[in-house]
Parts: C-alpha cells; sequence; structure tokens
C-alpha cells in the first residue's frame, strides 16, 4: 500500500483544508431542504453534490500519497491547492489525474 501523509501533518491539512473551502456548512436540522437545492445537488451541480464528494476523497488520497512520496515540490503543491479550491477545479483535476493513472497503469473507471 502506498504511504500517505499522516493525518496531522500541516501539508495534508492543507490538502483537506483547500479541498473544503468552498462547501457550505451543513444547514441545521429542517433548514436549508427546497426542491432547487436537492434538484442541483442530485444534478452535481454545487460544491458538496455527491460527485464532488468523490473527487474530494479522490484528491486527498492523490496528493496525499504524491507530496509523501516527495513527487511535488513546493511550487506545484502551491498551485494544486489553489486548483482544488472550487468544484470546477477539483473536477477537472480529477479528471486529469484518472486519465494519467488510466494511461499509466490501465486503470478504468468502475462506472
Amino acid at each position: 500500500m502506498e504511504q500517505t501523509l499522516p493525518e496531522d501533518h500541516p501539508d495534508m491539512l492543507r490538502i483537506v483544508q483547500a479541498a473544503h473551502r468552498d462547501l457550505a456548512p451543513k444547514p441545521a436540522q429542517g433548514e436549508g431542504k427546497s426542491l432547487a437545492n436537492a434538484l442541483a445537488s442530485a444534478l452535481g451541480k454545487t460544491p458538496g453534490c455527491p460527485e464532488d464528494l468523490e473527487n474530494i476523497e479522490f484528491l486527498v488520497y492523490v496528493l496525499s500519497v504524491n507530496r509523501a512520496a516527495g513527487e511535488i515540490d513546493d511550487e506545484a503543491f502551491e498551485r494544486l491547492l489553489q486548483r482544488i479550491e472550487t468544484c470546477a477545479g477539483r473536477a477537472e483535476l480529477a479528471a486529469r489525474f484518472a486519465d494519467e493513472l488510466e494511461a499509466e497503469h490501465g486503470y478504468e473507471d468502475e462506472t
């Protein structure tokens, strides 16, 4: 298994914070439940929708593994942190990394 950064490592904390920067806090019980919000979330058009949460999990793992292995220098790390601050940036980066993994290792998306 690949080595990842420890959960309390400063770089891991920065990755997690950046990846969650545009997520709104969960509304209080009974608040924020509207048909429009439910549809937007289900269609994957809002930060925190199921697809975005999957991208966050994937990117946190990939960045953690590569940073732990020393494959991401400080300058590239800062640029990656900026990219993962938005839902659109996460989607683009996750797609790029998935394509690279597939090309390198022959992995295919299981969806």
